[in-house]
């Protein structure tokens, strides 16, 4: 009966003591603190989205609607699509980035450059082709991981990659990123992110729709000549030899790999 009588006494000192500890109230009615808390998170979430600024969030929404439609007669078959680059500067693809343009471009994601560094290559042509980036050819790098690689992002790896003013880092609505990689490889798998163990670039002349690509880690000076393939040319004066592209003569003895010297 002792200890009970002393665990009784002692139970007014163990709840004081539980009270100046870790129990305690708040003012007001529970609907008043609710409605605090909830203003406090509105209030927390405008802060974020103020501090984030418009080039860190993902391209949601956009007034072009591609519907996944290629048309061989309109835009070289490029689907109607705006995408936007690093900077945050948003253009109709192909009006804005291929008509009339040389271009070189390719699809990427920042995740996956850990494995496939298919834009740091790319780096090493850009380098090659010197001062005609952003003058004679103009190069894309289209991310097939839009909800991540936000222009934010990719203006940062831009930097990281000293890219000239003609090296355009690019995103878009997920299914405008979609599209676009479909118009390039023509099959739905490649327009997905992930890992790969191998990729093409794709080069080409927006005024006489004339495409074609290499292995993404080609020799960047064999890149870079192939690029120039495309430009367009001096017309050849009368009498003088005329020079062919395109694949080389199929000729066993012939040591060329490709036609420009015929």
């Amino acid at each position: 009966m002792t200890n009970r009588r002393q665990f009784m006494a002692s139970l007014p000192i163990a709840a004081a003591a539980g009270l100046t500890a870790g129990f305690y109230t708040t003012p007001g009615s529970s609907k008043e603190r609710a409605a605090a808390a909830a203003a406090e998170a509105r209030e927390a979430a405008r802060r974020s989205v103020a501090a984030a600024g418009p080039n860190s969030n993902p391209i949601l929404c956009n007034p072009i609607n591609s519907g996944g439609v290629i048309d061989p007669s309109l835009r070289d078959s490029f689907p109607n699509v705006m995408m936007v680059n690093q900077d945050g500067l948003g253009m109709s693809f192909y009006e804005g980035f291929i008509e009339n343009k040389v271009v070189m471009l390719h699809f990427m994601s920042l995740a996956d450059e850990a494995h496939l560094p298919i834009t740091r290559s790319m780096s090493k042509v850009v380098k090659e082709l010197g001062d005609k980036v952003g003058r004679d050819v103009f190069v894309y790098s289209i991310t097939r991981d839009p909800t991540n690689d936000t222009p934010e992002r990719m203006q940062a790896y831009a930097r990281e990659l000293n890219a000239p003013e003609g090296w355009h880092f690019l995103t878009g609505t997920p299914q405008h990123c979609a599209d676009l990689a479909f118009r390039m490889y023509r099959m739905s798998h490649a327009t997905l992110p992930g890992k790969r163990v191998v990729d093409v670039v794709f080069y080409g002349n927006g005024s006489a729709g004339l495409w074609g690509s290499f292995p993404y880690d080609i020799r960047p000076d064999d890149a870079a000549n192939r690029v120039t393939w495309v430009m367009p040319q001096e017309v050849p004066k009368p009498g003088e030899k005329l020079r062919r592209a395109g694949p080389r003569v199929f000729d066993l003895q012939d040591p060329r790999n490709h036609n420009r010297e015929v």
